[in-house]
């Protein structure tokens, strides 16, 4: 009965997004003295739910929309690409993507470029301002900011400047060769109004994020603007009449802020929620009984997709205890003491996949890189020996010992990774090593400096592909007190190849190149082990009562795909 609150509460709330209860009637109905054709139609609405309440509105700063408040980025703002749910990239912002054909994206000798982005006519900012090329000059200087801690600065990095033609042309010269210039998306180039944030930038530009603009003052590109934001609750959006690729057929979306899963899934069964984004909120397990049950009154939908691999990523800095965590050895043989497919099995059944690297054995290369991914199956027997050889060998209770220390180190864990947590902690245990689970709560996940700041193990994801991957183990992703904890490399692996590697990959504009790179970055994370993969997660979401979703089912070259990407389709049957 804990969950039925907050079922009325929005319930109420979805009303509310209706006509007045003041005129006494409900949706359909006509009151005394008005005619069927003058009655007013009620909004389409729907609510939807993310599992945090976004600290601001750019996700790639410290602090910014992680999990499921990423969705509300295609929402209210839109990027130069996007990349619809099957992975094909469309120009948004930009009126076509460049390409050497056109003569839009030249390639020199020495691997520098020129692009050209062409920007789609007609488009505002939701004050009505015209979105230029000043704002992509000016987008362009702040998100490569040493000053602004922007996690996303990777692509911005190799761009030595850009220049404004006209208003609508942006001419890009970059430094080195980057394969999907001509698709940056929400993770690689970040639209930001010159007109309101430059006075600010100029004079403070350590303190830039702090501006009202990426909080309640928000305007942006996209098909909703932000109408109310009741923080720690929920936020309100209304459709963007002149949106550029048209209004959007639902005129409301409420945004509820739900952080238990149980409370999550109460509200979707009620249908008080439409659609729960992820990620974080109900996983597979949450929604495996409700998916039944729409599968047989059909009132709804649940997807599985498979967009992120799983894995315990192990400290390799010198704050590692043991400090052993930092051979390969041992983490070779920490992972030879997992057995994978069980937990798998135990989280998602028959339809549990082992991940041995990032790639999923349903793309289609893989069969072209399978051979440099090395497998460890579970071998207790050889992980103890391996264990051994390095020195430690088992205490009075079992706990293995060397030095006169045990082998003790804390896993951390969120909320949607307990129980996968705890199935690691039983394996590690049979081998000698005394692991202490350490939670982590969403509001903990806010904080960098804390996030960036363990010694032993965290059990998390990354998205699917290789440029995903190149970029979470890279040494300048290493969180440090000089970034501002900006980085995505927590577990801080640092080695020469890989960076060297991943530069490769990043400017490689050849298939076959870029699969035989791939090939070499399998067979150094192989040897190194930087993380643990564990399984390759199914996200799911529960989505009813509206068309138009598009479940993801093609891998993004960078990131995740956004399911909101084509909100403005979104509509009430």
């Amino acid at each position: 009965m804990r969950w039925f609150f907050p079922v009325v509460v929005l319930a109420v709330v979805l009303a509310s997004c209706g006509p007045s209860a003041s005129s006494g009637t409900g949706p359909g109905q006509v009151s005394q003295g008005q005619s069927q054709s003058t009655a007013p139609s009620a909004p389409k609405a729907i609510v939807a739910a993310i599992n945090e309440d976004p600290k601001n509105m750019w996700d790639g700063i410290n602090g910014g929309g992680g999990g499921g408040s990423r969705e509300i980025g295609h929402l209210l703002n839109q990027y130069l690409a996007n990349i619809l749910a099957d992975g094909t990239a469309v120009p948004r912002l930009l009126a076509e993507l460049p390409s050497v054909e056109k003569g839009t994206w030249k390639v020199a000798a020495d691997g520098t470029m020129e692009v050209t982005y062409k920007l789609r006519p007609g488009v505002t900012w939701h004050d009505g301002t015209p979105f230029t090329a000043d704002d992509v000059v000016f987008s362009w200087e702040v998100d490569r900011d040493p000053a602004i801690p922007n996690g996303n600065q990777t692509a911005v990095k190799l761009i030595r400047s850009i220049v404004a033609l006209d208003p609508q042309t942006a001419v890009a010269t970059w430094t080195q060769t980057y394969a999907y210039a001509d698709r940056l998306e929400h993770r690689e180039f970040y639209p930001l109004p010159k007109y309101l944030l430059e006075t600010a930038y100029r004079e403070n530009r350590e303190n830039l994020i702090s501006q009202p603009y990426f909080s309640d003052g928000f305007v942006g590109l996209g098909p909703f603007k932000l109408l109310q934001w009741d923080h720690g609750a929920s936020m309100d959006l209304i459709a963007n009449d002149n949106y550029f690729l048209g209004r959007p057929k639902l005129d409301r979306i409420r945004v509820m802020f739900i952080g238990a899963p149980s409370t999550g899934v109460a509200n979707l069964r009620a249908g008080a929620v439409q659609v729960f984004l992820p990620a974080g909120g109900p996983d597979f397990a949450d929604l495996e009984s409700l998916g039944s049950e729409w599968a047989t009154d059909k009132k709804g939908t649940v997807y599985n997709e498979s967009v992120r691999w799983s894995y315990v990523e192990i400290q390799k800095s010198q704050a590692a205890e043991p400090a052993d965590l930092r051979d390969a050895r041992t983490r070779q043989a920490l992972m030879l003491a997992l057995n994978r497919q069980e937990l798998a099995g135990a989280i998602y059944g028959d339809l549990g996949t082992v991940a041995d690297s990032w790639v999923h054995p349903s793309l289609s290369y893989y069969p072209q890189v399978r051979d440099a991914i090395i497998q460890f199956p579970y071998d207790r027997a050889r992980a103890t020996a391996m264990l051994g050889s390095l020195g430690w060998t088992p205490g009075p209770d079992g706990v293995l010992v060397k030095g006169g220390s045990r082998f003790q180190m804390g896993l951390r864990f969120t909320a949607t990774s307990e129980d996968q947590a705890a199935i690691v902690r039983d394996y590690w245990k049979a081998v000698g090593v005394d692991v202490a689970l350490d939670p982590f709560s969403n509001t903990q996940l806010r904080d960098a400096s804390a996030r960036a700041s363990f010694a032993g193990a965290d059990y998390t994801n990354n998205p699917l592909g290789g440029l995903s991957a190149v970029r979470k183990l890279a040494t300048d992703q290493i969180p440090t007190s000089g970034n501002r904890y900006a980085g995505t490399n927590r577990g801080a692996f640092s080695n020469a190849e890989w960076d060297s590697l991943g530069e490769q990959l990043r400017v490689a504009l050849d298939d076959n190149k870029r699969i035989s790179i791939e090939r070499d970055l399998l067979r150094l994370f192989s040897a190194e082990l930087p993380v643990l993969p564990t399984y390759f997660e199914l996200q799911s979401v529960a989505v009813s009562g509206f068309s138009g979703f598009k479940p993801v089912t093609g891998v993004p070259h960078t990131g995740q795909i956004m399911h909101t990407t084509n909100a403005n389709e979104w509509d009430l049957p």
